[in-house]
């Protein structure tokens, strides 16, 4: 028996992700084709997300699938809940605070420029995800700002807004 909750931050992904591609081929005077394009970062994230997203879809439903066959064969009712669960509050939780840390470093953006919000989102992501020392984490913060600023505004010549 398939179930629709397990397969929801699949079909999420996938919402999300058509959003930004429709929003990426919209934009005036870009296109998504050219990389040196305001739109060709979205518009390709946005394609890797469908994709990831599709991908977690079809994933996911072959293990509730593959859970649910080895429970019928046990017989085991206190069993089949846990194997058609493949998600549990605390992981919905942990999506839903990351999308809402994706969302305040789109609205800093605009505020504090790009590498400011970039650095304050890679920042707080590390230390929310990974749970690692304060300085190892602005350590590798830095350095990934380091490392975007001169490989797309040095050497591909790109704007950042």
């Amino acid at each position: 028996m398939y179930s629709f909750k397990s397969s929801l931050p699949g079909i999420l992904m996938v919402i999300v992700s058509l959003l930004v591609l429709s929003q990426a081929v919209v934009m005036e005077n870009q296109s998504i084709i050219d990389p040196a394009s305001g739109s060709f970062f979205p518009a390709l994230i946005a394609l890797i997300m469908l994709g990831a997203g599709i991908v977690t879809i079809f994933q996911d439903r072959s293990s509730t699938q593959k859970k649910a066959a080895e429970t019928a064969e046990q017989e085991n009712e206190s069993n089949e809940a846990d194997a058609l669960e493949t998600f549990t509050k605390k992981d919905y939780k942990l999506i839903l605070i990351y999308f809402c840390l994706v969302i305040g470093f789109v609205i800093l953006l605009p505020i504090l420029t790009f590498f400011p919000a970039a650095f304050l989102f890679l920042l707080t992501s590390m230390f929310y995800l990974k749970g690692v020392s304060w300085l190892l984490n602005v350590t590798v913060s830095l350095a990934t700002i380091v490392v975007i600023y001169f490989l797309f505004s040095q050497l591909f010549n790109i704007v950042f807004p």
